[in-house]
């Protein structure tokens, strides 16, 4: 609950033979997350694994803090991500430069020891009893993402948009050094395994069916737009506010969602923006 906001990060418990912990949100969210485990009748000794679907602050910031107090845990996460949150100084430098102050309200994460880190690739299945956990790489929104599939479900992470259960909607959400083709990969490789539900980490479960198709037509409009601003010399502000009088919602979701996401959609505008001028200048 970033200064208040209900929902906005939302982590998954499964329960098996193996107790894990899917994404744990920032560190400034660890009295809170540590409750909620304890409410539910879960000591912090009975967590086996934890596994973020990538390691940006607002989903894994708190992963070292959590770590350490579950005695028994290990974490679990793309091979990209292992040596950064062993060594957070290049993490938590990056994290800063790109949110500001918004790094600083999440907090600052702690390192985590190698030898409680296991490296997920491609496939990477993690067995937990009666049921287990798969790694789908989908690198569009950062290269250290993975999707976990779980039993016809999926923790998506961002790999499938910003999802707002008000509009029913998913909207992009970007890295600086964007990929559109990479994007829209992950997508694909999430729509043929025909999931019943997705698991979002901001705003809670979304029933899949329709929701893929969705947001990927989403990042088409948004980057036809973005493509048409970059060929009239139009401003990153001047693309986001055309998005806001196309896209029903869009501009409710800028104004309501507080300092944390008071530039997540101009930060996606100038991510594929940035995809765009790359692509421009290796046509040239």
């Amino acid at each position: 609950m970033p200064k208040g906001e209900e929902n906005f990060i939302s982590v998954y418990l499964i329960v098996d033979e193996k107790i894990t912990l899917i994404e744990t949100g920032p560190s400034s969210s660890n009295a809170s997350l540590v409750n909620g485990i304890r409410k539910i009748g879960i000591e912090l000794e009975d967590i086996d694994f934890i596994v973020p679907t990538h390691i940006h602050l607002d989903h894994f910031g708190g992963g070292g803090h959590i770590v350490e107090m579950c005695p028994n845990s290990v974490a679990v996460l793309h091979p990209k991500a292992v040596k950064h949150v062993s060594e957070i100084d290049e993490w938590w430098t990056g994290s800063r430069d790109f949110l500001g102050e918004v790094a600083d309200l999440y907090g600052k994460p702690k390192p985590i020891p190698p030898d409680r880190v296991i490296s997920a690739d491609e496939g990477f299945v993690l067995n937990l009893g009666t049921s287990k956990l798969q790694s789908l790489h989908t690198p569009g929104h950062a290269p250290h993402h993975i999707t976990w599939i779980y039993d016809g479900e999926a923790f998506v992470g961002d790999s499938a948009g910003l999802w707002y259960p008000e509009l029913n909607v998913s909207f992009p959400v970007t890295p600086g050094y964007y990929r559109h083709d990479l994007a829209l990969d992950s997508i694909d490789k999430m729509l043929a395994l025909q999931f019943k539900y997705l698991h979002y980490t901001h705003f809670g479960p979304r029933l899949a069916e329709g929701a893929l198709e969705q947001i990927k037509f989403e990042f088409e409009i948004w980057i036809n737009i973005i493509e048409n601003g970059y060929r009239n010399n139009l401003s990153t502000i001047d693309m986001l506010n055309i998005l806001f009088k196309q896209r029903d919602g869009l501009k409710r979701t800028h104004q309501k969602h507080g300092i944390h996401q008071a530039k997540t959609h101009l930060g996606s505008v100038e991510g594929m923006l940035n995809w765009v001028t790359r692509k421009d200048a290796q046509s040239r």
